[in-house]
């Protein structure tokens, strides 16, 4: 296997544990949900407690990455959260549950993250297509979590033994699959990796050399470059809409369509089935028709499923509404990610820090808004309104397209599995 194959394999191993641990704990939220006696604003407390843990670890993804490299961050962060699952069926305490998702919010935004870094780097060193695919196995492991732990409690699994299973896979994919992700995340321009003290004082000189040119230069324009700020709003809200399906497709068909409990994963199941099978295919359809088509089609696929899922007052109406969404949702944040490295203004592992710090604290903030929403105004009307927050994502593309012109066009690197 030749180095830019072990590297891709394991970023394809990071992002599967990404997945599978958030979708993992998807069929569980019902269990706690009734286990505690939560209505809807309880519940959007509690998982509150997972996106305040995201909030964290937004500004520590960026400096881990920076300080150790990707792999030794992400295969600590994966056992964090594999704990976590473990612990999860077993605790009876509402407090210290609210903990233990609290770290699992930290270390889960921390993998996801600098999984995102690694894959944005191997992407340009290797100079291959792979976004789409790495996110494929993102979706991947989502659909193995959800579907293979809303199994077993269908058959009569006991709760804690799903989370004993959880866990174990997380921990082979750690051990076996994790060996190559990257050391560092510096980079000369001829894509030659650099130690943190060479890019240090690379970065040193370039300051010098801006001084004696009396340039004014500061981080915190890294932090504040607007285009990367709206990058990360635009994530934020599909990955909100990544949260809706997650933690609350199940709560929809089982109070909205009358779906029983062990059975209500099966609603997120077709979300993920469609966003992973488009994913996958996703490098060749961005080559085929360009990153402009793909983000403005995606969003209104998007909103069109939520419109059926909510009006369509059936269970197979919901299924086929959260498949359009899984459709439309696929490949919209990876584009972006690519994107976002390729501003030249911003070093990679900052930009792509930022907006998908920003972007994943979607999947776990907004599960707790969306929860205080339906506890106001009902969960059908909620998901009215997020079709509605996918609309302004639609428009800021338009913005986007308009602002960087080139830059969305997909490049012509062909995808990884074809070469």
């Amino acid at each position: 296997m030749s180095t830019a194959k072990q590297m891709i394999f394991a970023n394809r191993a990071s992002f599967f544990m990404a997945g599978f641990c958030i979708a993992a704990w998807a069929p569980m939220i019902p269990y706690v949900k009734e286990r505690f006696g939560l209505d809807e604003h309880n519940l959007g407390l509690l998982l509150l407690c997972v996106g305040v843990g995201s909030f964290i670890s937004m500004p520590t993804s960026s400096w881990l990455s920076s300080r150790f490299g990707c792999r030794t961050p992400i295969v600590v962060s994966a056992l964090i959260v594999m704990l976590c699952l473990l612990s999860i069926p077993f605790i009876t305490n509402i407090y210290l549950l609210g903990l233990v998702l609290f770290i699992m919010g930290i270390n889960a935004v921390a993998l996801d993250v600098i999984s995102n870094i690694a894959g944005a780097l191997v992407e340009q060193v290797t100079a291959r297509n792979i976004m789409s695919g790495l996110h494929g196995l993102y979706s991947v492991g989502g659909f193995c979590g959800v579907l293979s732990v809303t199994f077993l409690l269908s058959a009569g699994l006991p709760l804690h033994l799903a989370g004993i299973y959880a866990a174990a896979i997380l921990l082979i994919v750690t051990v076996l699959g994790c060996r190559h992700l990257l050391t560092t995340v510096y980079y000369d321009e001829q894509n030659q990796p650099l130690t943190r003290e060479q890019y240090l004082a690379q970065e040193a000189q370039k300051k010098q050399e801006k001084a004696a040119n009396n340039q004014k230069t500061s981080s915190s324009q890294y932090y504040l470059h607007p285009i990367v700020l709206l990058i990360g709003v635009m994530c934020f809200i599909m990955f909100m809409t990544e949260g809706s399906m997650l933690d609350w497709s199940g709560v929809f068909l089982t109070t909205e369509r009358g779906f029983s409990l062990e059975h209500a994963g099966y609603g997120y199941a077709a979300f993920a089935i469609m966003m992973t099978i488009c994913r996958l295919t996703g490098d060749k359809v961005v080559t085929k028709f360009g990153r402009r088509r793909v983000l403005m089609f995606s969003t209104l696929f998007i909103i069109a499923g939520y419109i059926i899922a909510v009006l369509v007052p059936h269970y197979i109406a919901a299924f086929i509404g959260f498949a359009l969404i899984g459709v439309g949702a696929s490949n919209v944040v990876p584009q972006l990610v690519s994107v976002t490295a390729r501003i030249k203004e911003v070093p990679p592992h900052i930009s792509v820090a930022i907006v998908n710090a920003i972007g994943f604290s979607g999947v776990l903030v907004g599960p707790a808004l969306i929860g205080f929403l339906a506890h106001a105004i009902t969960l059908s009307n909620t998901y009215l309104c997020q079709a509605g927050g996918v609309f302004l994502v639609f428009l800021m593309s338009l913005f986007l397209i308009k602002k960087l012109g080139s830059q969305i066009s997909a490049h012509h690197a062909q995808p990884a599995e074809q070469q």
